[in-house]
C-alpha cells in the first residue's frame, strides 16, 4: 500500500532548484529601493553598495550617477565597468548583487514570530511569506488570515483560509502577495492547542531561522513551532507537540472531532512551491519496521479533524486530550493506543 503519495518529478525539480535560482537572480529588473553591492575582484579596495533612488538612479563612488532601474543586474554591471574603466583600466569586471530587494517588499503583522518588513526577489505566497517571518505562533488563527493590498489594488482586503488549503493540499495555490502587501495573521486568545494545552514556540525557532524549526499544527495538544533537529521524524514531532487531541464540541448535539490519522499532511519547501504529501499514519505504524519518516527544516505537519460518533455518548467532558508530557516513552504509548483504535 502506498502510505505517502509525492507529486512526479519532485527529485527532478529539487536537482535544478539551484540553476533556476540562478537565473532567476541575472533576470531580476532592479527597480526603485533595491540595495546593492558591488565588487571589483581586481581591486577589492573599490567595493562598495548603495541604494537606488526614487529616480531609479544611484550613486557609486569613481562611477558617479547611474541609471539602474530597469536594468538587469549584469546590463548594470556592464554600465559599471565601463564607466570606471576611465579611472582604472586593469578593471573589467564587477559583480552586482541585490542586498535587498526594496521594489518587492511586503509587511507582516499579527500571530507570527518575526513580525515586520520583508523584501524577496520573488514575491511568495501567504504561506511561505509566513515561514519567513519565523512561521506561524500558537495561537495563529490561520484560517482568517488577511491579505491588505497595496499597490495599484490598495485598500482592497482579502481573507486566507489557510487551513483548508493544508487540508487539501493545495498550498501552491494560495494568493501570491504583491509589492507593498499587508498580511495579518490574526490571533486566538488564549494561546492553546485543541485539547487545551499550552501552546509551544521554542525561543531557538524564534530567533533564529525559520528553516531550523519545523511546525506542528491542527489536532494536537500543544501546536505551534518546533527546533528542528537531524534525524527528528513525523512520529516524533507529533509526540513534542503533545500528541494527538480529540475535541468535544460545544454542543451536546454534535460529536466530538477527533485526529484523522488516515490523512496527515506534510508540507515541504519544494523547489518552486511547497509540496504537500498525505500521509497514512494508521497504516505505516502496522508495518513490522516502519523506515522513519524523516523531516527536514521547514516542514509542517498538519493533522485534521474528523467527527467520531462511535465515541459521541462517551464525550462527557468538555475535552478529551492525548498529552505526551511525561515522557517520550509515555508518548509513544499512548499516540500508539490512538494508533490501535478503530
Amino acid at each position: 500500500m502506498n502510505l505517502i503519495r509525492q507529486p512526479f518529478g519532485l527529485l527532478l525539480l529539487l536537482s535544478l532548484a539551484g540553476f533556476a535560482s540562478a537565473l532567476r537572480a541575472q533576470d531580476y529588473v532592479l527597480d526603485k529601493g533595491d540595495l546593492i553591492h558591488v565588487a571589483f575582484w581586481q581591486e577589492p579596495s573599490l567595493n562598495t553598495q548603495g541604494r537606488i533612488d526614487a529616480e531609479g538612479k544611484i550613486d557609486l563612488p569613481l562611477v558617479g550617477r547611474l541609471v539602474a532601474g530597469g536594468k538587469t543586474v549584469e546590463q548594470l554591471s556592464s554600465s559599471i565597468v565601463e564607466k570606471i574603466s576611465v579611472y582604472n583600466k586593469k578593471i573589467t569586471q564587477a559583480t552586482v548583487t541585490v542586498v535587498e530587494y526594496g521594489s518587492r517588499s511586503i509587511y507582516l503583522s499579527g500571530a507570527v514570530a518575526r513580525p515586520g518588513k520583508y523584501a524577496f526577489q520573488e514575491l511568495p505566497n501567504v504561506w511561505k511569506a509566513i515561514l519567513e517571518a519565523g512561521g506561524p505562533a500558537p495561537n495563529a488563527q490561520l484560517a482568517q488570515v488577511q491579505i491588505f493590498r497595496g499597490g495599484e489594488t490598495s485598500n482592497k482586503i482579502e481573507t486566507v483560509d489557510v487551513t483548508s488549503a493544508f487540508e487539501s493540499g493545495n498550498v501552491k495555490d494560495l494568493p501570491r502577495l504583491n509589492p507593498g502587501d499587508y498580511l495579518n495573521v490574526p490571533s486566538i486568545t488564549p494561546a492553546a492547542g485543541p485539547g487545551g494545552g499550552e501552546a509551544s514556540m521554542s525561543p531557538t525557532a524564534i530567533a533564529g531561522n525559520p528553516r531550523n524549526a519545523i511546525y506542528v499544527f491542527g489536532m494536537v495538544a500543544r501546536p505551534g513551532v518546533y527546533p528542528f533537529e537531524k534525524d527528528l521524524d513525523v512520529l516524533q514531532a507529533i509526540v513534542r507537540a503533545g500528541g494527538p487531541a480529540m475535541v468535544q464540541t460545544s454542543s451536546n448535539n454534535r460529536a466530538p472531532i477527533e485526529p484523522d490519522l488516515r490523512r496527515v499532511r506534510l508540507i515541504s519547501l519544494g523547489a518552486e512551491a511547497p509540496v504537500v504529501y498525505v500521509i497514512n499514519i494508521k497504516e505505516y505504524t502496522k508495518q513490522a519496521a516502519p523506515l522513519p519518516l524523516r523531516l527536514r527544516p521547514g516542514d509542517t505537519i498538519y493533522i485534521p479533524g474528523r467527527a467520531n460518533y462511535g465515541s459521541f455518548i462517551f464525550a462527557n467532558t468538555l475535552v478529551q486530550v492525548l498529552t505526551g508530557t511525561v515522557s517520550i516513552l509515555t508518548s509513544y504509548f499512548v499516540l500508539n493506543t490512538l494508533l490501535g483504535q478503530n
